[in-house]
């Protein structure tokens, strides 16, 4: 008995020597940088036409582009606004509404570089005017923001592209790498007219490879990582995937005084509580799972105890995730009912009852496995599922360990200071970046705004507006970005 109280005890000292040891031992994954000094810039003039880009309702609804006039409205302000830009690089539009910009570099050879955006806007919500501020196309500068529909998401991404690219066109730079800016027309409603047409006009002429892709998506932000007290600037190098499946029920209908035991709107609603009862398995895994590799050298003893141990701790730290509605989605496919129809009387028995469920997809699904799962828990053959054919892949995961996505976090250290930390995450959206996966490995997700407060509620909501420190520091960041693209090495 001794003996084995013995063997015991010095199994758990060693595990706990073991653990100790990785949570000290595992360097920092962050990458070196020395701030920069920040780049003068007329400020009142380019938040002016930030500002101005605001005043063109480019909306994208359900239903597809509303109404091109605006759009090709926003284009003419564009070459007012960039003058040097469309007169230094070669300007086109894609399928009437898209945009492409091409910077030739010195190098034909180097592979070149994507840096993306979209102008379209969602709509405002019918009746809500009345709760903005300042009117949701007004694009005015008060109370030290940039007030307007789109400010947030995305067309501060386009704008700060071109002042950062007519600066640098100004001061006589030339890129060594063809740089392209791929503005898209549709993104709120999947780019397929847009991004997935730019790819196709770039792959046509050639392009084949492509060595670094940068779109909207991560952020920074303070105290949305617990065990880190600063700043964390998370990348995206990988989006979920979405698909939305049809439930659907049929039968005899009839009149309420004699139903059945069951109606087929009690079928159906049987169908979603079994789905929601039974949630698809949480994974700590790809880019979720990076976060924290990255992150975890950065924090205390005891967190890094746990994260840099996550080979015994996982479960626990998965368990902690699952309680958070936000952090749970970058670890399971999430179930959401959120469109049910049926009936057009109260005393008559629909003959018809569908539901819409959405889901978003991690790596490692498919709409198809997704739809299966659903009939096998539903388990019911009164209930037919469909739509699985109109869902959207997740996108491949891109890499951490290439020198794009080391010049990236480099980049935003330098702009945005050297105690910011750089970390990858799973895009729990979609962006226009997906369709561009087919032609790099480096495809990634950043804006460098920073997120305070209620900023997530603005997003798409009532009072969008981004600071105009964080506007001068969008600019800034990319002027920088474009320079140090000609440090990238081939291959």
């Amino acid at each position: 008995m001794k003996r084995a109280l013995l063997i015991l005890l010095v199994a758990i000292l060693t595990l706990v020597g073991i653990l100790a040891f990785r949570a000290q031992v595992v360097p920092s994954r962050q990458p070196e940088a020395e701030a920069v000094a920040e780049l003068a810039i007329d400020e009142e003039a380019v938040l002016s036409r930030f500002a101005q880009s605001l005043t063109f309702p480019t909306v994208s609804s359900q239903g597809g582009t509303e109404d091109g006039t605006p759009f090709l409205q926003f284009h003419e302000f564009l070459r007012t606004a960039f003058p040097g830009v469309h007169a230094g690089l070669e300007v086109e539009t894609v399928n009437d509404l898209s945009l492409l910009f091409t910077w030739r570099g010195s190098d034909p050879s180097l592979d070149p570089a994507v840096l993306m955006g979209h102008f379209d806007v969602v709509p405002v919500i019918p009746g809500s005017e009345g709760d903005w501020e300042h009117p949701p196309y007004g694009g005015v500068i008060a109370d030290g923001y940039v007030w307007g529909r789109g400010s947030m998401d995305d067309k501060g991404t386009v704008m700060a592209a071109l002042e950062g690219v007519e600066r640098l066109l100004a001061d006589g730079f030339t890129p060594r790498r063809t740089l392209y800016l791929a503005f898209g027309h549709d993104e709120e409603i999947g780019g397929e007219e847009g991004a997935r047409v730019i790819v196709a006009t770039l792959e046509k002429r050639g392009v084949k490879r492509l060595a670094f892709v940068l779109d909207e998506g991560g952020a920074i932000g303070e105290g949305i990582i617990p065990g880190i007290d600063g700043a964390v600037a998370v990348i995206g190098i990988a989006e979920k995937g979405g698909v939305t499946l049809t439930l659907t029920v049929e039968g005899p209908g009839g009149h309420s005084s004699a139903p059945p035991a069951q109606t087929n709107i009690g079928v159906l609603a049987s169908a979603i509580t079994r789905l929601e009862a039974d949630p698809f398995p949480t994974s700590l895994s790809g880019a979720s799972r990076q976060l924290f590799e990255f992150l975890g050298p950065e924090m205390s003893f005891g967190q890094r105890l746990v994260v840099n141990n996550l080979w015994l701790f996982e479960p626990l730290v998965v368990w902690g995730m699952s309680g958070e509605p936000s952090a749970r989605s970058t670890i399971q496919t999430t179930t959401a009912a959120t469109i049910i129809k049926g009936g057009v009387k109260s005393n008559v028995l629909p003959t018809r009852a569908t539901a819409e469920v959405n889901f978003r997809i991690l790596p490692g699904e498919t709409p198809d496995t997704v739809a299966e799962r659903v009939r096998t828990v539903v388990d019911d053959d009164r209930v037919v599922v469909s739509g699985a054919e109109d869902g959207r892949e997740p996108s491949p995961v891109s890499r951490t360990d290439s020198e794009a996505f080391s010049l990236l976090g480099r980049t935003i250290r330098e702009t945005a200071g050297t105690d910011v930390l750089v970390a990858p995450y799973l895009v729990t959206g979609g962006t226009d970046a997906r369709h561009f996966a087919g032609l790099s490995e480096n495809v990634y997700r950043f804006t460098p705004m920073r997120f305070t407060g209620d900023a997530m509620t603005r997003i798409h909501g009532t009072n969008e507006r981004l600071g105009a420190g964080s506007f001068l520091a969008y600019v800034r960041f990319f002027h920088r970005l474009v320079q140090n693209l000609d440090t990238l090495p081939e291959g």
